[in-house]
C-alpha cells in the first residue's frame, strides 16, 4: 500500500538523518586530526553504543537523550536531524510521484481513468498499482535516487555548517554534479527524449516535440537557469569577496549554485533567497536583538528554504508569479 511505502521513506530518512549527523562528527574529527573510533560511541565518556541504543528517534525516546552509561546529554540535534531528515525522504516520494503526475496540486489527485474495477484504494483515494507502475519507470527512479543522495549531502552539511560555521568543499562540488545531473533529466523529460509513466489520465506522455519547439524551450530553460544563477550565486559570490568572508562564507555561494541547478528557475531563486533570509531572521531574532555583533551560519537556513521552495515549486510558480509549468 502506498502509505506503507511513506512509512519506508520516512524510515530510512530517520536512519540517514543518524548517519548524517554521525558523518559531520567523523568528518570534524578527521579535520582535526583526532582519532575517532570505528564503532558510534558516546562523545563524553567513549561507551561503545549497543545496536538497541542505535535505533532513530526511538532509542533517543527511550534514553531520554542522555547517554546509557555517564548520563550526560546527547543533544537535541540528532533527534531533530533524524525526524526531519524521516520527513524530507517522505516528502521527496510526494514530490516525485508529484512530478510524474500521480498528485494534483497541494491535496489533490489527478483522476485516474481506464483503470478497472478492483484493487485496493491507496492513500488520498490513488490506488496503489499506479504508484508501483512509476515508481518502476526509470525517469522516476533516477530522480529519486538523485534527490535521496543530494538530501543526505545536504543535511551533512547542514549540521556541518550549524556546528563548525564551514562546508566541505568536496560535498559542495558533489552536490552541483547532482544539480546538473537533475537539471539534465528534467530537461531530456520536458523536450520529450524520456517519458514518464505509461497509464492514461494518470502519468505524463509527452511525445517528441518538434525541433524548433525543443530549440525554444531549451533557450527558455536555460535563461531561467543563468537568471537564478545570477540573482542567488551571483549575488553571495559578490558579498564574498567584497566582505572578505565577513558577510557571506566562501562555501555558501558555491552551495547556492547546486540549489538553482536544482530548482532550475529565476523566480524559485529568487524565492529561495526570501524564504532563507526569513528563517535565519525569524529564528536568530533573540540572537540579533541582545548582540551587535552575531555571526550566523547561513547554510542551515538556505538547505532548509531550499527543501521547501522545491516540494513547493508548482505552486509558488503558478500562484504566486502566475507562470504556467
Amino acid at each position: 500500500m502506498l502509505w506503507l511505502l511513506f512509512v519506508v521513506f520516512f524510515s530510512f530518512g530517520a536512519i540517514f538523518g543518524s548517519f548524517a549527523c554521525c558523518q559531520a562528527e567523523r568528518m570534524f574529527l578527521k579535520s582535526e586530526e583526532k582519532e575517532f573510533g570505528k564503532r558510534s560511541q558516546c562523545l563524553c565518556c567513549g561507551h561503545k553504543l549497543e545496536w538497541f541504543e542505535l535505533v532513530p528517534i526511538l532509542s533517543w525516546i527511550f534514553l531520554r537523550g542522555a547517554c546509557r552509561k555517564c548520563k550526560n546529554k546527547i543533544g537535541k540535534m540528532e533527534l531533530f536531524s533524524e525526524t526531519t531528515m524521516g520527513v524530507i525522504f517522505s516528502l521527496i516520494l510526494w514530490f516525485v510521484l508529484k512530478q510524474a503526475g500521480l498528485f494534483g496540486l497541494i491535496g489533490g489527485v489527478k483522476t485516474v481513468k481506464g483503470m478497472s474495477g478492483g484493487g485496493t484504494a491507496g492513500i488520498f483515494g490513488v490506488r496503489d498499482e499506479l504508484s508501483v507502475t512509476l515508481l518502476c519507470n526509470p525517469v522516476v527512479i533516477l530522480r529519486l535516487v538523485i534527490l535521496l543522495s543530494s538530501a543526505v549531502l545536504f543535511w551533512i552539511l547542514f549540521v556541518y555548517d550549524l556546528k563548525w560555521q564551514s562546508l566541505p568543499s568536496w560535498i559542495l562540488y558533489t552536490l552541483i554534479f547532482l544539480g546538473m545531473a537533475y537539471f539534465v533529466l528534467n530537461e531530456m523529460t520536458s523536450l520529450g527524449f524520456m517519458q514518464e509513466g505509461g497509464i492514461s489520465g494518470v502519468t505524463k506522455m509527452v511525445g517528441k516535440l518538434a525541433f524548433s519547439q525543443q530549440i525554444t524551450f531549451l533557450k527558455r530553460d536555460l535563461v531561467g537557469l543563468f537568471g537564478g544563477l545570477l540573482i542567488l550565486p551571483g549575488l553571495y559570490f559578490v558579498l564574498y569577496r567584497f566582505s572578505k568572508e565577513k558577510l557571506v562564507g566562501g562555501g555558501d555561494y558555491l552551495l547556492t549554485i547546486s540549489m538553482v541547478l536544482f530548482i532550475g528557475r529565476f523566480e524559485l531563486a529568487l524565492t529561495l533567497l526570501c524564504v532563507a533570509n526569513l528563517l535565519a531572521l525569524f529564528l536568530n531574532a533573540g540572537k540579533i536583538l541582545r548582540k551587535k555583533e552575531t555571526k550566523i551560519a547561513f547554510g542551515p537556513y538556505l538547505i532548509l528554504g531550499f527543501w521547501i521552495v522545491l516540494f513547493l515549486s508548482q505552486e509558488i510558480l503558478r500562484y504566486l508569479y502566475i507562470v504556467s509549468v
